[in-house]
């Protein structure tokens, strides 16, 4: 009789260890860590509008030119963004992301509506019939009273580099 229970103990065991091993699995096979890199690059990008705002204050300061947006074609901003997002972009993508001017456009927008920008109900989607791309919206909100700022959408392109997701291409609509 004791055989019996312990028979039944063990299989039930063995029946929640499998149970939990499938949707272990399950769950790996579903996570998308390109998917998951792009939403932080996009999420950070996003988010940069008061460092960039210092970047081109204190190019200004330094240069003794007068502070605003034509000032923050500098090293000092190219440095801050590869601190920022070296990691998570290629060379060729921050060089496309200085030269179209993406965070001194978000910077603008922020001065506009007068606060600080925060991302909110970032979404990102799959591109059907492109590998490791993904079209993004999310809203722009004010910092101190969630108003909304600005509506933005754009697309994502990632690349395995060193073993690691990174933007390759990044596209922003205001």
């Amino acid at each position: 009789m004791k055989s019996e229970s312990f028979r039944k103990q063990a299989l039930s065991l063995v029946l929640f260890f499998a149970a939990v091993a499938a949707v272990f699995t399950l769950t790996c096979l579903r996570s998308d860590p390109a998917k998951k890199q792009a939403e932080f690059v996009v999420q950070q990008l996003l988010s940069c509008s008061s460092a960039v705002e210092q970047a081109v204050d204190a190019a200004a300061s330094t240069s003794g030119s007068e502070p605003g947006l034509a000032a923050a074609d500098t090293d000092g901003l190219y440095t801050f963004l590869q601190a920022q997002l070296g990691d998570a972009m290629t060379a060729d993508c921050l060089n496309k992301v200085m030269a179209n001017r993406l965070p001194t456009r978000i910077t603008a927008l922020a001065g506009q509506s007068g606060d600080k920008l925060v991302p909110a109900d970032l979404t990102l989607k799959k591109r059907a019939g492109a590998e490791n791309c993904y079209d993004f919206s999310a809203a722009l909100l004010t910092a101190a009273d969630s108003t909304a700022a600005a509506q933005v959408s754009g697309t994502i392109t990632m690349v395995k580099e060193d073993g690691r997701w990174k933007a390759s291409a990044i596209t922003l609509n205001l």
